[in-house]
């Protein structure tokens, strides 16, 4: 049965105890009975954990579009690996650009290496912000083992007026690789190399997990997911 779009003012409690208990294709499937396709906002960074969520996604939906913020400093191989995700999945893929004055101020003053928290706000936080208030949920493929913020994440979280579902948010790290190789999918190339987790170029190292973003600060997150 479809139910009618939920507004904000949603019982988020008893989503959680309807969706919890589901495994993680069932939720994702099930976010359709209650929501249309088209209010749905689907974000991917297309890293290094992003082919398990875009594969389950694409099992439940194939209308669903997928967001990608194109911050202007991705990785060549993070570019080639959208293509390649974007030809196994079948799903459309829309790009979210920065203002470009904005860009182009983090450019001339290499403002990633000076103030990059501002640098995320500038082609990632602000960009998003303005698809975000034309959908009515956004879903995302992020991990509670991940950061610490993340680990006080539940299924459904409501932030600012608008619904967040993390279908993937119990997944264990285990569990996450199985679903890679059972289904053979195709890995991130930069991986080989070492980058456990892969965002701009300026801001991305080799590292185990996320200890290769932002290397040498305290910062774990870009901004896009803090509570």
């Amino acid at each position: 049965m479809t139910h009618s779009a939920i507004q904000p003012e949603v019982d988020v409690a008893a989503l959680n105890a309807e969706f919890e208990p589901l495994d993680f294709q069932e939720r994702i499937r099930r976010l359709y009975d209650y929501f249309p396709v088209d209010k749905v906002l689907f974000t991917s960074s297309f890293g290094t954990k992003s082919v398990v969520m875009l594969t389950l996604v694409s099992r439940a939906n194939q209308l669903q579009a997928v967001h990608m913020l194109n911050t202007g400093y991705h990785f060549p191989e993070t570019i080639a690996y959208r293509e390649t995700l974007r030809e196994l999945t079948g799903l459309p893929i829309k790009e979210i650009h920065p203002d470009p004055a904005r860009h182009r101020q983090t450019q001339e003053s290499e403002m990633w290496s000076s103030q990059p928290a501002r640098c995320c706000h500038y082609n990632k936080v602000l960009p998003l912000r303005e698809v975000k208030a034309r959908h009515q949920v956004w879903m995302s493929g992020v991990h509670a083992y991940q950061t610490m913020n993340r680990q006080g994440m539940e299924v459904f979280e409501m932030v600012d007026g608008l619904l967040h579902f993390h279908p993937l948010i119990d997944i264990e790290e285990g569990e996450f690789l199985y679903l890679l190789e059972k289904d053979k999918l195709p890995r991130h190339p930069l991986e080989a190399l070492g980058y456990g987790s892969i965002g701009c170029t300026h801001c991305t190292s080799p590292g185990s997990g996320r200890s290769g973003r932002w290397k040498g600060s305290s910062k774990d997150e870009c901004g896009l997911h803090l509570k």
